[in-house]
């Protein structure tokens, strides 16, 4: 019958041929002629631009992993292809290039700010700073000289006399100007009296013309 057929046998796969020998690669790293860089004097805005030149240097070298792109096996190699789990297992070879280090800016040194010198304030001795006040108020006598008391008692009375010789002429000031206050009042009086007097005058007798 059809249904009982004899197992196929299992196809061998065939081995691949073995890879041709990788050029060997020298240790030395590869020399590249960079053009100098130009030395400026040293400073603060000088060791920024030396920095800033050193950066574009450095970008414009191909980095290792570009390098390794461009690499390509020359023609007389037969390269034949291999399963993908070969070539996962396979690395390549990496070519280290010498790129020379930037040297390092030396920065200057900051001053350091200068310690101010506070003088210490000098020593008051112990026998001025516990002095006793003086008491002012004493119960003791006062001794005064005889001549000079009798003169400031002169000087008293002379000018308690002349006190009352000013009281006595403010006094008749002011009489004098209650007095001049008086006529003044009187003067008005009589002044306002003549004028009522015009005007009846005036009215009684000029006005009938």
């Amino acid at each position: 019958m059809g249904l009982f057929k004899k197992k196929e046998g299992i196809p061998t796969i065939p081995t691949s041929s073995s890879l041709p020998p990788l050029p060997s690669i020298s240790d030395e790293p590869i020399k590249r002629d960079l053009p100098g860089l130009p030395s400026f004097p040293t400073g603060f805005k000088n060791t920024n631009l030396n920095q800033e030149m050193v950066k574009s240097a450095v970008s414009d070298m191909p980095s290792p992993e570009e390098e390794e792109e461009y690499a390509e096996a020359p023609e007389s190699f037969n390269v034949e292809e291999e399963p993908e789990e070969e070539l996962k297992n396979f690395q390549r070879p990496l070519i280290r290039s010498s790129i020379p280090e930037p040297p390092k800016p030396i920065l200057p040194s900051k001053p350091k700010p200068a310690r101010l010198q506070i003088p210490s304030a000098p020593v008051v001795p112990t026998h001025l700073q516990q002095s006793p006040i003086p008491n002012l108020r004493t119960n003791e006598p006062i001794f005064i000289r005889i001549d000079k008391f009798q003169a400031a008692q002169k000087n008293f009375e002379e000018i308690k006399s002349k006190i009352t010789e000013m009281e006595s002429v403010l006094q008749k000031i002011i009489e004098v100007k209650a007095q001049e206050e008086e006529e003044l009042k009187g003067w008005t009086e009589d002044v306002e009296k003549l004028k009522i007097r015009l005007s009846e005058i005036d009215s009684n007798i000029f006005s009938q013309l």
